[in-house]
């Protein structure tokens, strides 16, 4: 099992490397021609912005989490507590059975 682990992990790693390699190369040569106090604002910057999309990111999937949440709740609520949703669904069930059997 770890063999065919290993061989999927090293597979993926092997991808990506492919994938990013010349981008690595290109950006470090277009880097290469600034002095290094630009080269470090240029770094710093990108830092900033992955930093404020990682948060943007954790933002918006904590509100899709609790969303999430909430209309889980609520049909819970009204599956188990109210028995609305069953109803519903044993009358719809009930209703195709029926049409089903008049039909044959």
């Amino acid at each position: 099992m770890s063999l065919v682990n290993g061989f999927i992990f090293s597979t993926i790693i092997d991808t990506v490397e492919g994938f990013l390699t010349p981008l690595i190369t290109t950006v470090l040569g277009l880097l290469a021609g600034f002095p290094v106090w630009i080269q470090g604002l240029i770094l710093l910057g990108l830092g900033i912005f992955a930093l404020v999309g990682v948060f943007v990111f954790i933002k918006k999937f904590f509100k899709l989490f609790l969303v999430l949440a909430i209309l889980g709740a609520i049909g819970y609520y009204l599956y188990f507590e109210t028995d609305i949703i069953s109803n519903l669904l044993s009358s719809l069930t009930g209703a195709v059975l029926t049409t089903v059997s008049t039909l044959l």
